[in-house]
């Protein structure tokens, strides 16, 4: 039997709905036993910040149902932003973040939550998931 392939995800989005099922993506995957390397770029960035806005940014496409999804997040059927990234964190999945991004958009590290593991550009994200599946959000 050969061994499970590993999971990489590189999360260029930084609407929430898109983040939020990378995130479930990445946590399925570790449930099957997977091994998980997420890479956030650009937008996505902007939730890695210690700061990070407590409003969840939607793109065109998902703004017109905001509604439902701070209801659902207010119920408890959606986790909140935090309360995802810890559960994936927990169960063994590595955050980078793109350098180039972080220089666009001007972020330095100590900027960013601790669940971060490493900074790294494009390249060094793909040779690491080399033999992954690789998944772009």
């Amino acid at each position: 039997m050969s061994a499970k392939p590993g999971l990489g995800i590189i999360i260029h989005s930084g609407s929430y709905d898109r983040i939020y099922h990378g995130l479930s993506l990445a946590l399925a995957a570790l449930a099957l036993g997977r091994e998980v390397k997420i890479f956030f770029s650009y937008w996505a960035l902007e939730y890695l910040r210690k700061k990070a806005q407590a409003d969840i940014s939607l793109d065109k496409e998902a703004a017109m149902h905001k509604e439902i999804i701070e209801r659902n997040i207010e119920r408890g059927h959606l986790l909140k932003f935090n309360e995802l990234t810890s559960q994936v964190k927990n169960m063994g999945a590595k955050f980078y973040v793109c350098t180039s991004s972080m220089g666009l958009l001007n972020i330095a590290r100590d900027e960013l939550v601790q669940e971060v593991d490493k900074s790294m550009g494009i390249t060094t994200f793909l040779t690491e998931t080399a033999d992954f599946q690789l998944l772009f959000i």
